[in-house]
């Protein structure tokens, strides 16, 4: 009877910790494909694969990052096109030092690799294999017959979590669902046709094109100072800051004048 006792009081302590674990995370939603959820796995991703991810970092004061935008575009503010640097954004909006660095520290504490950190603190690149990303995030993740495209891809069964309390938004590279790919369409070549005048300033009389014919028929009267003119460049990809190769890339937004 006292063994009984024992082995009751066992799984019921042991019950209590799962529910006190499941309680001190959180639940990361947004991660399983909707195709994933109307199939029925047929694997599970080999544990010994190895995953690149990039872990994602919510903005701090939303609030305060909207009010911001619409004085840099509304020309009766006092802040109309008043740009923030890099590390004044990050300061502003970005996350906290150190709730970067508990992010860091959570996926090493699993058993990931950090192949990446960034300046405004906005990703954390990560690196593992399936075992150690299924762990870190209490996912498993399946292998779906894809609906569309052959032959199959893999996504989590359930939402991963991570610890409570940790800012993280998204984890990206737990699913191969959609895959990028070039929209880009190569023309077949055929015979000219429309209109082959030339007129552009190249000697010879080959009449080609110069750099500034185009500049005096799309930018008449701008000296090629960059004087009074504005360049934005919004990239999916990393940007280096300066022209020195050993920068690391900024991923973001970046805008100049």
């Amino acid at each position: 009877m006292q063994n009984r006792l024992k082995v009751v009081a066992v799984c019921s302590l042991s019950f209590l910790a799962m529910r006190l674990y499941a309680l001190e995370r959180q639940v990361l939603r947004g991660h399983v494909p909707a195709a994933a959820a109307r199939l029925q796995p047929v694997g599970r991703l080999p544990a010994t694969n190895r995953l690149q991810l990039a872990i994602g970092l919510p903005l701090r004061n939303r609030e305060g990052l909207a009010n911001l935008l619409g004085q840099l575009y509304d020309p009766a503010s006092a802040g109309f096109r008043r740009y923030l640097t890099p590390e004044e954004f990050t300061e502003a909006f970005g996350a906290t030092e150190p709730e970067y660095q508990a992010v860091i520290a959570f996926a090493k504490a699993n058993g990931l690799v950090v192949t990446g950190t960034h300046g405004n603190r906005m990703l954390v690149d990560v690196a593992g294999a399936v075992a150690d990303v299924e762990r870190a995030f209490q996912v498993k993740l399946g292998v779906y017959p894809h609906p569309q495209e052959a032959p199959t891809f893999f996504a989590p069964e359930a939402e991963p979590s991570v610890d409570k309390g940790l800012r993280v938004l998204h984890i990206s590279g737990l699913d191969n669902y959609t895959l990028p790919r070039p929209r880009s369409h190569r023309r077949a070549p055929g015979p000219a046709s429309g209109p082959t005048a030339r007129n552009g300033s190249a000697p010879g009389g080959s009449g080609a094109y110069f750099g500034s014919d185009f500049r005096n028929a799309y930018l008449p009267g701008f000296l090629p100072t960059g004087t009074g003119q504005v360049v934005g460049l919004f990239e999916f990809d990393g940007y280096y800051a300066s022209p020195s190769p050993s920068m690391k890339p900024r991923p973001g937004c970046r805008r100049s004048h």
